[in-house]
């Protein structure tokens, strides 16, 4: 009897182990700066998906963010899902005079996705989207949601 006891715990035991392992073998896969990306702007994310198709990485975080990264690791969409992005991601990631933009509009709260390419950056805030081009520095609302 207490041998049966001992090994249904071990085995309740390793049940729990392959769970808590199944998404952190996704972190495997995942390029340590784009990790350390991960790990500052969404702690303690669990992922749900990783894909590497040679020219871009696309991670999603489960329950949380989906991220696109360019194959120099550099990020270049991150979609809330409906969800607020972190404020300090905002002010780490966005060009001065787009945050400032954001921060004084008092919209920090509502941005929902950002991208950007070499020649510009969008913010999708609730009922408008942002277009800031890097060249010139002009800041323009390109599309007003429905």
């Amino acid at each position: 009897m207490k041998r049966h006891i001992i090994y249904t715990l071990l085995s309740v035991l390793l049940l729990f182990a392959g769970w808590g392992c199944r998404n952190s073998d996704l972190w495997d896969d995942v390029p340590s700066p784009i990790a350390e990306f991960i790990n500052r702007y969404f702690p303690y994310s669990e992922l749900s998906s990783v894909s590497d198709n040679g020219s871009s990485y696309h991670i999603r975080i489960d329950d949380g963010p989906g991220l696109t990264f360019s194959s120099d690791y550099s990020w270049e969409s991150i979609d809330g899902y409906g969800m607020p992005l972190p404020q300090v991601l905002l002010f780490d990631q966005l060009p001065p005079k787009l945050y400032n933009y954001i921060q004084e509009t008092e919209q920090l709260n509502g941005v929902f996705s950002l991208e950007r390419n070499k020649d510009y950056y969008l913010v999708t805030l609730m009922d408008t989207t942002l277009k800031y081009v890097i060249e010139s520095g002009e800041l323009s609302e390109v599309i007003h949601n429905a």
